[in-house]
């Protein structure tokens, strides 16, 4: 299945939630412009695409590959081809932005409706605290993305608020290469928890193979009156309990593939091949540096790159000139000290990646006991299962945490690259 680029507009929010929005099949539109191309399928790249044959023929097949995210929403995401046009209309006439705050106040009222949503999400993942080994981390991070879009939200207002007298590479920063970067980064964050859900199902579903079977047990001692029925009770309870959960799970799976299928220009309904999120390559942490890094992390950001010109627009001497001298100088200072957190994190999902290790590795050595006894006949089948139950949670954990410590290098990564949130 092919994208359809010939839908209605997804809001920005979308691309930057990782919880997903209910999703409407999108409206028919009018042909494709002129200065679109279209194959034999109805296929329609954006007009401009600086990428060659090869390559926009692996960006057009239905398979999703981390790597290709970012040329994805150069090329295909219907938010930034409405920002790239809002950016054409305006930087001739960068003083006319009426039109420009009021898709920006739309905007931000979508992505606070993202938001309402996420917690949604984030309660549902709260009550499983307890029943589900990674729900602790899936939450966390659930939590973290909501708080990201309510700062969204509200920059997104105060970018229209100041959009009064700025200069055209003032624009290009806000319009273009802040919300390029956020779409791309949330993009990834989306593949990442969408992988993250996966490994939550694929949790409950070994748990729902021991509560049945344990299920099935009590029902036979009971019957032969080694057990009553109150236990009979609370271990149906508990496996209806897991498998209603896991209904919940997977349909936020479905909302969340639905997303970001939709941010990166497939159908809503489309069903592409999601492919595996890097594993974490610890090499990398070598290579971080904050104290080296701050400088590029300083000259990328965009709100201090934004300052630094709006400085342009202010008398020098003036109040509003010391002020925003002062705006900057905090900046710089909150990217350096923020930096430093961001590799701590990276260092403490490193450490937690190898006490997750070391712990599947001695769940294994149980495991090869459990086997062995298994084989003479020595371990009961409920005893047998549980092992497994706990190899394979512990399995999950280290992929859990694999891809925790992957999304913390990204991270940090993105911040250096200039796209790292301020309180300024």
């Amino acid at each position: 299945m092919k994208r359809n680029l010939t839908g209605r507009v997804i809001p920005a929010a979308l691309a930057l939630a990782l919880a997903a929005a209910p999703v409407t099949s999108f409206a028919k539109t009018k042909a494709v412009e002129a200065t679109g191309i279209a194959d034999e399928n109805g296929f329609v790249s954006q007009p401009g695409n600086e990428y060659d044959d090869a390559t926009m023929k692996k960006l057009a097949d239905n398979v999703l590959e981390y790597d290709e995210i970012g040329k994805l929403v150069e090329v295909y995401s219907p938010t930034f081809k409405t920002l790239k046009e809002t950016y054409s209309d305006k930087k001739d006439a960068s003083k006319d932005v009426a039109k420009l705050k009021s898709q920006l106040s739309d905007k931000s009222a979508s992505i606070l409706d993202a938001a309402d949503q996420m917690n949604g999400m984030t309660d549902q993942m709260k009550d499983l605290i307890g029943m589900l080994p990674t729900a602790p981390t899936t939450y966390a991070q659930l939590v973290y993305n909501s708080e990201l879009l309510d700062y969204q939200a509200e920059q997104v207002l105060l970018m229209g608020d100041s959009l009064t007298q700025i200069s055209p590479e003032q624009m290009h920063i806000k319009v273009i290469d802040a919300n390029r970067a956020a779409l791309e980064a949330g993009a990834q964050s989306a593949m990442i928890g969408y992988k993250q859900l996966l490994l939550n199902e694929e949790s409950l579903e070994s748990g729902l193979t021991l509560l049945n079977a344990v299920y099935q047990s009590t029902q036979n001692q009971a019957a032969n009156g080694l057990a009553t029925q109150s236990q009979v009770l609370s271990a149906r309870q508990q496996l209806e309990s897991t498998q209603a959960t896991k209904l919940t799970l997977t349909a936020n799976e479905q909302k969340l593939c639905q997303t970001l299928c939709t941010m990166l220009g497939w159908k809503y309904d489309a069903v592409p091949e999601i492919r595996d999120v890097p594993a974490a390559d610890l090499a990398r942490i070598d290579g971080m540096n904050p104290e080296k890094d701050k400088q590029a992390a300083q000259d990328n950001n965009f709100t201090i790159r934004y300052n630094v010109l709006d400085l342009d627009n202010k008398d020098a001497g003036s109040v509003e000139y010391q002020n925003l001298q002062r705006t900057i100088k905090q900046e710089k200072e909150e990217v350096s000290s923020s930096l430093v957190n961001l590799y701590n994190d990276v260092l403490q999902k490193r450490n937690e990646l190898q006490t997750a290790k070391a712990a599947y590795e001695l769940e294994k050595t149980k495991m090869e006991t459990a086997d062995r006894k298994w084989q003479l006949g020595t371990i009961g089948r409920l005893e047998y299962m549980q092992q497994q139950n706990a190899l394979k949670t512990k399995e999950i954990a280290v992929k859990t945490g694999d891809l925790a410590l992957f999304q913390a290098m990204e991270t940090y990564d993105w911040a250096v690259k200039g796209n790292l949130k301020l309180s300024q």
